[in-house]
C-alpha cells in the first residue's frame, strides 16, 4: 500500500475496551489473528500466557477461555515475555528477556522452534525485547542489555546487526520497542535515552526525536513503538502513562491518556458480584479510564489503535479518523506554517 500524498486528520476517537482483570491480567503486547481476534501476551511474577480474544469483546466469562502458553523455561514456555508478533507464514514469535530467546509457536500454541542464548556474541542476547519483521521476512530483535539491534532469518540464523551503548545520536541505551515500515526503516524506542531513533535497514541514523520530560513530544522511558501505513508514529510513553502520536517527521500530533469504559465481559461479570457494585458507588470512576503503564502499542490494517493497558488488565482501542489527500488537496511546504481552528 503506497502512502497518500497527504492526510486530513479528522480525529482519533475512543472505540472500545477489551478484557478485564482475571482473564487479561497484565497485558504487555498483542498480535493480530484471523476473524477479528487478537493474541494477548500477558506477563507477571510467576505467570506468563497468551489469551485469544475477540475484537468485539467477549460477552461473559466461561471455563473454556481460549489461550495457551505457560510459565517456565521449557520449550513453548515463558518466564518474562516482552513482545509477540505474526510471522510471514502466520506463526507467532515471542521474545523472552529472562530466557534470552525467541520462541516460535503455531497459532494453536504448538511449539515450532526457538533460537538465542545468553551472551554478547553473534546469535546471543541479554534481555531481548522488541521484535519486528522486515520486508524480506527476516526477524529484527532489540537486544536490550547489549544496546544493539540484531537481524535473523526465521530459522534463527544470524544476519548482522548494529548499535552500541551511548547517549550520542545513533547510540542506544537499553532500547526496548521496535517497528519497521514499508521502506525498511527501523524505528527504535530508546528507553534509557528517552527518545525514538529511526535507522535505515543498514543501521544508519535518519532521525531522532524526544527527550526526558512530561510535555508534548517528551518521554519518560518509552517502550513500544509502531508505524501505520501513513507513516504516523505511535509511542508508548510508559513513565507518563500515555501513548503519543507523531507525524512521519517526528513532530508531535496527539496524546492518548485513556478513555476506557467497562467492557462487555466486565459488565456481565459485575451483574453477578454485589460487593464490587457497592464499591463502585463510592469510587472516583473518572480515574478508571486512564492508561496505567502501557508497554506497547499496535495498529491494524483498519487503522484501529490497540493499547495494552498493562496495570489495568485491559486493551483500549481507538479508531483513526482521516481522509487521504491527493496533490490537488495538499499544498507544498509553507514558509511560515500556522494552524487556526475555527
Amino acid at each position: 500500500m503506497a502512502r497518500p500524498h497527504g492526510i486530513l486528520r479528522a480525529g482519533f476517537p475512543y472505540l472500545t475496551t477489551l478484557g478485564m482483570r482475571r482473564v487479561t491480567n497484565f497485558p504487555t503486547d498483542i498480535a493480530f489473528g484471523k476473524d477479528e481476534t487478537v493474541y494477548i501476551l500477558m506477563r507477571s511474577e510467576g505467570a506468563a500466557t497468551i489469551r485469544i480474544w475477540s475484537t468485539d469483546d467477549m460477552e461473559e466469562l466461561t471455563d473454556d477461555l481460549k489461550g495457551f502458553g505457560s510459565y517456565g523455561s521449557e520449550d513453548g514456555q515463558f518466564v518474562w515475555p516482552v513482545s509477540i508478533i505474526n510471522g510471514p507464514e502466520g506463526d507467532l514469535f515471542i521474545s523472552d528477556e529472562w530466557t534470552n530467546r525467541i520462541t516460535r509457536l503455531s497459532t494453536e500454541g504448538e511449539f515450532v522452534s526457538k533460537f538465542g542464548k545468553e551472551g554478547d556474541g553473534q546469535g546471543e542476547f541479554r534481555g531481548p525485547s522488541g521484535i519486528a519483521f522486515d520486508q524480506e521476512g527476516n526477524i529484527v530483535v532489540v537486544d536490550s542489555k547489549n544496546h544493539r539491534i540484531q537481524r535473523y532469518s526465521v530459522r534463527g540464523e544470524y544476519m548482522g546487526g548494529f548499535g552500541k551503548f551511548g547517549t550520542e545520536e545513533g547510540c542506544l541505551n537499553l532500547p526496548w520497542g521496535i517497528d519497521i515500515d514499508e521502506f525498511g526503516d527501523i524505528y527504535v524506542a530508546d528507553w534509557g535515552n528517552n527518545r525514538v531513533q529511526v535507522f535505515t535497514s543498514e543501521g544508519h541514523l535518519k532521525n531522532s526525536f524526544g527527550q526526558l520530560g512530561s510535555g508534548e513530544g517528551q518521554f519518560e522511558r518509552p517502550t513500544g513503538v509502531t508505524v501505520d501505513a501513513h507513516g504516523d508514529i505511535y509511542v508508548a510513553d510508559w513513565g507518563n502513562n500515555r501513548v503519543m502520536q507523531f507525524n512521519p517527521k517526528g513532530q508531535y500530533i496527539w496524546s492518548f491518556t485513556g478513555d476506557a469504559t467497562l467492557s462487555k465481559v466486565a459488565r456481565n461479570y459485575m451483574l453477578t458480584n454485589a460487593v464490587p457494585n457497592r464499591l463502585r458507588e463510592t469510587g472516583r470512576l473518572e480515574h478508571e479510564r486512564y492508561l496505567r503503564r502501557p508497554r506497547s502499542v499496535r495498529i491494524d490494517k483498519g487503522f484501529r489503535l490497540f493499547i495494552p493497558d498493562y496495570e489495568s488488565y485491559r486493551i483500549q482501542v481507538y479508531q483513526k479518523d482521516f481522509i487521504e489527500l491527493d496533490k490537488t488537496q495538499y499544498a507544498a511546504p509553507l514558509r511560515n506554517p500556522t494552524l487556526e481552528v475555527t
